[in-house]
């Protein structure tokens, strides 16, 4: 009898927790959505968002930025500070760049920044009378001139020797040495020597120097404007050579030279001999010409850069 009531008392605890429970919830239900008079549902009072001050870093007494007392400020006011120095310090970086006409490097410019956390940073840690310096970061540019001149390169050069030191025949090789200088020829252009060497003449600063001219079919030693130019034409066609270029036109003197070996030289005669050659590589290319006391040297550079 005492086991049967147990049970019935334990189930009848356990009915109205459940009743109980159902009340509670029916209850919390309803005042969540209790409606004013005017029909609209009452709004929960808006959470109050608690806010706390920023607090600050301050730097310890008596330390310098640039041998000025930045010692107490705040970060605000230290920051502020540093952009003022690096208004007067930051500088671009500038890209070297390559002259269209001369094919001469000019070179680029290295920018400054400063670095405003890791001075910031360095101020922070130091220590009191300490001096600090900015930090300032290169910015190196994009375009160097160690980029461009890897792509400006040699592919054929040739030089021979001043044996003939005759004042008025190193004044001719002068001239004619000029006007080809510098000349550029794009892929499949031609390069003529009489062309751009011109006319020589005594009006153009050309003079009486030692020529080889044929008398009664024999190849003698004589006297004409311009003598000597044809040691020109000859070094300019040894590097032409030298880098596979197309040659179109080559005529050889009727008698040996001694500035380049049997059957390597070029003579020229406006009107009749020219030295023609064309650019028959990818890229454009330029001729250029060394004269000194003792050699004429002419060089054939390729742009890669194009």
């Amino acid at each position: 009898m005492k086991t049967y009531m147990d049970f019935s008392s334990k189930r009848y605890l356990s009915v109205v927790y459940i009743l109980l429970s159902i009340m509670i919830m029916t209850s919390c239900s309803s005042r969540g959505s209790l409606k004013t008079p005017g029909n609209q549902a009452q709004q929960s009072p808006p959470v109050k968002v608690i806010e706390f001050p920023t607090i600050e870093r301050t730097v310890k007494n008596n330390v310098y930025l640039n041998n000025e007392n930045v010692g107490s400020l705040k970060e605000s006011e230290l920051i502020s500070k540093i952009m003022n120095y690096a208004a007067t310090v930051d500088t671009k970086a500038a890209d070297a760049t390559l002259d269209s006409s001369t094919w001469q490097i000019n070179r680029g410019k290295v920018g400054k920044k400063v670095n405003v956390d890791k001075t910031i940073e360095a101020l922070f840690n130091a220590q009191e009378g300490d001096k600090i310096d900015l930090v300032v970061d290169e910015i190196m540019p994009l375009v160097t001139s160690q980029n461009l001149m890897k792509n400006i390169v040699t592919i054929g050069s040739y030089t021979t020797s001043i044996l003939d030191k005759d004042a008025s025949r190193v004044n001719n090789i002068k001239l004619a040495s000029r006007k080809i200088n510098g000349f550029k020829l794009s892929p499949g252009e031609e390069f003529s020597f009489n062309t751009i060497v011109g006319r020589r003449t005594e009006e153009k600063g050309y003079e009486d120097a030692t020529i080889i001219v044929r008398r009664q079919g024999v190849p003698k030693k004589g006297i004409g404007v311009g003598g000597g130019i044809c040691q020109v034409s000859s070094t300019l066609f040894n590097a032409a050579e030298a880098c596979n270029l197309n040659i179109i036109e080559r005529h050889k003197h009727s008698k040996t030279v001694g500035y380049v070996p049997k059957g390597k030289d070029a003579t020229v005669n406006y009107g009749s001999y020219d030295f023609r050659f064309s650019n028959s590589r990818s890229y454009p290319i330029m001729v250029r010409t060394y004269l000194s006391s003792e050699t004429l040297t002419v060089k054939i550079i390729e742009n890669r850069n194009s």
